[in-house]
């Protein structure tokens, strides 16, 4: 718990380094996220990490708005930001965020907090708060025009994809394979993480960095260099997804 609560901390750290940059017309560009500008991704973050907070405390009221509102549940948080100036937002968001992180180093790594889709695990939690916490952030840096630094934090990340291979199935409406997977990722300091029988058939190899991005619905894998091998890691990669919730368009191919 301490592990993935020291690498939350470093991903919002780092996004937040990055904004603290911004000037006040860079907070209104639109990112790839449609509708949605800098300022709308912050606030849907830092929005969450409020729920996160009211719901590990036991205060179930997001789930029972969630359940009336649907997917305009993601909008409360953009308009919550849209209110606000923009010297407001990253201090809404840094107060949101250490509460969450106070309530999450009390949680004993096992403890069940409920969620949307389904209940977690708070060390499951919080690493899906560090993925959400970078996907989104990749955005802003794309709207930006700038580009990240990856780390060997995306480790994270791709186990989130692995683990939830069954669920990408289940939402796209098809049978989970009985086929294992294997993924070989190279993290950016070059080392390698590896999930899955060694013998699989069916395999995906390359660069932690781009895998991750396919996995947060940022890229395309066909603009990726992922060495793909075995029907049914062809068909992964064109669901995969390392959250939960519907799977939604995801972004088109840029390579033809």
């Amino acid at each position: 718990m301490k592990e993935i609560l020291a690498d939350l901390k470093a991903e919002q750290e780092a996004l937040d380094r990055f904004l603290s940059t911004l000037t006040e017309a860079q907070w209104h560009l639109p990112t790839p996220a449609e509708g949605w500008n800098v300022r709308d991704s912050l606030s849907h973050i830092a929005h969450i990490d409020e729920v996160a907070t009211a719901l590990m405390r036991g205060d179930h009221t997001p789930l029972q708005i969630a359940a009336k509102v649907l997917f305009k549940f993601t909008e409360i948080g953009v308009e919550k930001g849209r209110a606000m100036k923009c010297s407001q937002l990253l201090p809404w968001w840094r107060s949101a965020r250490a509460v969450m992180m106070e309530e999450l180093a009390k949680c004993d790594p096992k403890q069940r907090i409920p969620w949307f889709a389904r209940p977690m695990g708070a060390r499951a939690f919080a690493t899906a708060r560090l993925m959400e916490t970078w996907a989104h952030g990749l955005d802003c840096f794309d709207a930006v025009g700038v580009e990240p630094e990856d780390t060997d934090r995306l480790r994270h990340v791709a186990l989130l994809a692995y683990l939830a291979r069954s669920f990408a199935y289940q939402v796209n409406g098809i049978p989970m394979p009985d086929s294992p997977l294997r993924l070989e990722l190279f993290l950016p300091s070059g080392q390698l993480w590896a999930m899955g029988e060694e013998n699989a058939g069916n395999r995906i190899r390359g660069k932690a960095s781009e895998f991750c991005r396919v996995a947060v619905r940022r890229r395309h894998w066909k603009d990726m260099n992922l060495e793909i091998e075995g029907e049914e890691a062809g068909r992964f990669m064109e669901i995969v997804q390392a959250y939960a919730g519907p799977p939604g368009p995801g972004r088109k191919p840029k390579k033809k």
